[in-house]
C-alpha cells in the first residue's frame, strides 16, 4: 500500500513511487526500534502512538518523535485502543519476554509480566491489517501456540 509498482527515474534508484503511509502503533516500544525501521529504513510508515512503560525509553521516544503520543501502561492503552480502529494498518510490539525466557523461571501465563493478553486486547480493538510481534526463542516451546491461536481467533 505504501508504494505503487510504477517505475520512476527520480526515486533515488528504488524504482518505486511512494504514494501513502501505513499507520503504525508501536507497543512495548522501548526506544522505537520498530518505528525507526518502518519510518526510516523501510519507509512508508508513520507511528501514530507508542506504548512504553520505562521513563528513560520515553525520553528517547520524545526526542525522536516529539509529536507522537506516548501512553505509559499497556492496560490503559488497551482500554482506549478502539479510537485507532480504521486508521492503523499495523500493530507492532515486543511484549515482555521474561515469562518465556530460557534464562528465567519460565512461569508463562502465571508471570505478572505476561502482557500478551493486553497486546491482544489492542489488536482486537484496532483490527489492523498486520501484526508484528517479537519475543525470545523460549517462547516457541512455551506459549507461542496460544498467541497463534489467539491471533487466528481475532482475525476475519
Amino acid at each position: 500500500m505504501s508504494f505503487l509498482p510504477k517505475k520512476c527515474e527520480e526515486c533515488n534508484g528504488s524504482g518505486w513511487v511512494r504514494v501513502a503511509s501505513n499507520w503504525m502503533l508501536d507497543l512495548f516500544a522501548g526506544i522505537g526500534g520498530f518505528s525507526y525501521a518502518g519510518e526510516r529504513l523501510v519507509g512508508g510508515y508513520k507511528t501514530v502512538a507508542f506504548c512504553e512503560y520505562d521513563e528513560h525509553a520515553q525520553k528517547v521516544l520524545r526526542k525522536h518523535w516529539p509529536d507522537t503520543e506516548i501512553i505509559k501502561d499497556i492496560r490503559d492503552f488497551a482500554d482506549d485502543a478502539e479510537r485507532f480502529r480504521g486508521s492503523v494498518d499495523i500493530v507492532c510490539g515486543g511484549y515482555p519476554c521474561q515469562p518465556f525466557s530460557l534464562a528465567g523461571v519460565r512461569r508463562g501465563d502465571q508471570d505478572d509480566r505476561h502482557l500478551w493478553p493486553e497486546m491482544l486486547r489492542v489488536i482486537e480493538a484496532v483490527r489492523p491489517r498486520w501484526v508484528c510481534g517479537e519475543n525470545v526463542a523460549g517462547h516457541i516451546t512455551m506459549g507461542l501456540d496460544t498467541v497463534l491461536s489467539d491471533l487466528e481467533a481475532a482475525g476475519d
